[in-house]
């Protein structure tokens, strides 16, 4: 991996890594708040790295949840992640295993967000990929160790992150919104989890709602694709 590589992988994640400080830092304030070590903050974020996931885990850690069944929430919370490095596997078969474990565990919805829509524009390598999954990961690490040692000594307010978080899943959604097929898809998965949420109240919605719209996204693109396709054949015909 070269200099330009690094430098196009940062360039392309600056932003997120600008709103991972701010919500990494509050997210280690959370967890030390929770009961959670400097040290211990360090060491999930390194192995979990999960924000959704560590900030459920401080809350269910604050209700008294056992240790098993934060692990359980967790897991099922980060599920979408299989989907996730299922639609990039194509982009980086080629490579070696260690490469490809490494890419997938630095994956988050933000690096999967930036890369995927790099990676259809046909302009993105697997090494800048992993560059600038690497550079969101380390200001994830670093953050939520400072977000801790922090904790340790201030009390901080840190309800302003709720809407920091809503404010850049919301712009990392707009990014996909590439055609009415995604559009529709978006809205399906929006809906079905709010739905879900209401009835089961359980995180698994989330994964059960991602499921269902990409079936959805997909039977939108198929059917798409049926259609335009005759209108080709004959424009050929033609000529």
């Amino acid at each position: 991996m070269n200099i330009e590589t690094i430098k196009s992988g940062l360039k392309i994640s600056s932003p997120v890594m600008i709103s991972y400080i701010a919500l990494g830092v509050a997210c280690g304030i959370v967890l030390y708040d929770a009961g959670i070590t400097v040290l211990g903050i360090g060491i999930m974020s390194f192995f979990v790295y999960a924000g959704a996931g560590q900030f459920l885990a401080a809350s269910m850690i604050v209700l008294g949840a056992s240790i098993p069944s934060v692990i359980l929430m967790v897991f099922f919370l980060n599920l979408r992640h299989v989907l996730m490095s299922a639609s990039l596997s194509s982009f980086v078969k080629e490579k070696s295993i260690g490469f490809i474990s490494l890419f997938s565990h630095v994956l988050t919805d933000e690096s999967y967000g930036l890369n995927y829509t790099k990676f259809r524009d046909g302009n993105w390598s697997p090494e800048e990929a992993m560059a600038m999954s690497l550079s969101t990961y380390a200001t994830w690490v670093i953050s939520t160790i400072v977000g801790g040692a922090v904790g340790s000594q201030f009390q901080v307010n840190t309800i302003i992150m709720n809407y920091a978080l809503i404010a850049m899943f919301s712009c990392m959604l707009v990014l996909q919104f590439i055609s009415l097929e995604h559009l529709i898809a978006g809205l399906v998965s929006a809906g079905t989890t709010v739905l879900l949420m209401v009835l089961i109240q359980h995180n698994i919605s989330l994964v059960i709602a991602t499921v269902f719209a990409s079936f959805v996204g997909y039977y939108l693109e198929v059917r798409k694709n049926r259609r335009t396709k005759p209108d080709i054949e004959g424009s050929n015909e033609i000529e």
